[in-house]
């Protein structure tokens, strides 16, 4: 809801702006064939050295009963106009007749828009559109045609984008913006203002990824449980997250399902690679994760460690080949057995 506010609130500051700006010239304008005048236009009907006392003109407008001329006429009505006209004596002598045709042309073009690239409109009809994004002003005029389209973005300059020339954005910051048009056809009639406000996003979004088991490293190498699950997700404050995609082991990237668990537990070495994309396709950087699923230990033997002290006496000469005396008479005996199973 603030984004709109801010935009209604550019909208404002900028249309009296660009109203300033525009400048339209009212005439008639001839397309090759047939003339267009401005809705409110007067005609007149001379004749050179005609004395009233002695003459007149007659008119007729668009088949209307003859009336005499007295003043200039103004041209109430749009559409197809056709002016009859004579002199008359006082006798009731007349002049061969003559006639104009014109359209009296009194309805402004409309105004529209075309967007030409990537644009988003979310669920609180927020616009949505990158600096690669060109917008396209046209209008609509069912009568003379429009002659000029003065558009502007924001207070940046006012320009003729009658050619079809893109309105540029490529070197504006993200942030809300609002893009305005006026159209003049050509007999002068100018459009209302025609307001467009978008959101420039040109941010990628941020990826995150969570693993429910810390991993431990061995020389060097991160080891994860089979069992771990990987939570994988991704944040955009603008037009919001499209997908998030995700590759195992150097395959195709495929849309993660954010509702099913994500595991690997094939033993070995493997790769994750995951990026995100949002609505306007700003794509962010690979996050990468390399583990390793299959973690041996080295195998564990059981040693059998004997140690025997005892003490014994024995008769003169007759002393055991792994006993020693000491002159004591006593003899110790020490046995050591190391037996790996």
């Amino acid at each position: 809801m603030k984004k709109a506010l801010s935009v209604i609130a550019l909208l404002l500051l900028f249309s009296f702006v660009m109203a300033q700006d525009v400048e339209a010239v009212r005439k008639v304008w001839n397309d090759g064939n047939i003339d267009y005048i401005p809705l409110g236009t007067e005609f007149s009907l001379e004749a050179e050295g005609l004395d009233p006392t002695v003459g007149s003109i007659i008119y007729s407008q668009n088949n209307s009963d003859p009336v005499e001329y007295t003043t200039p006429v103004a041209l109430t009505e749009e559409g197809q106009l056709l002016v009859s006209w004579v002199t008359k004596d006082l006798w009731g002598n007349i002049s061969n007749a003559k006639s104009y045709t014109g359209i009296v042309d009194g309805t402004a073009p409309e105004v529209k828009f075309l967007v030409n690239g990537p644009s988003f409109i979310d669920n609180d009809g927020v616009f949505y559109i990158t600096k690669d994004t060109g917008i396209q002003f046209f209008a609509e005029d069912k009568l003379s045609g429009t002659e000029h389209l003065y558009a502007s973005v924001n207070d940046g300059e006012t320009i003729d984008v009658i050619d079809g020339t893109l309105i540029n954005l490529a070197d504006m910051e993200d942030g809300d913006s609002v893009a305005n048009c006026i159209a003049v056809d050509y007999v002068g009639n100018v459009s209302e203002q025609f307001s467009t406000y978008f959101y420039l996003d040109n941010s990628a979004p941020v990826v995150n990824i969570d693993i429910n088991v810390s991993p431990k490293e061995v020389d060097g190498v991160q080891y994860i449980s089979p069992d771990t699950n990987f939570v994988i997700s991704a944040t955009d404050e603008l037009s919001g997250v499209e997908g998030i995609y995700v590759s195992i082991d150097g395959n195709e990237f495929a849309k993660y399902d954010a509702t099913q668990p994500l595991m690997i537990t094939e033993a070995g070495d493997h790769t994750l690679q995951v990026y995100a994309k949002d609505n306007l396709g700003n794509t962010s950087s690979i996050s990468e994760m390399a583990f390793a699923t299959d973690l041996i230990l080295p195998p564990a033997n059981l040693f059998l460690n004997v140690k025997n002290t005892q003490a014994v006496t024995t008769e003169a000469g007759a002393q055991d080949a792994n006993t020693t005396d000491n002159g004591t008479g006593i003899t110790a005996t020490s046995e050591t057995a190391d037996i790996a199973k």
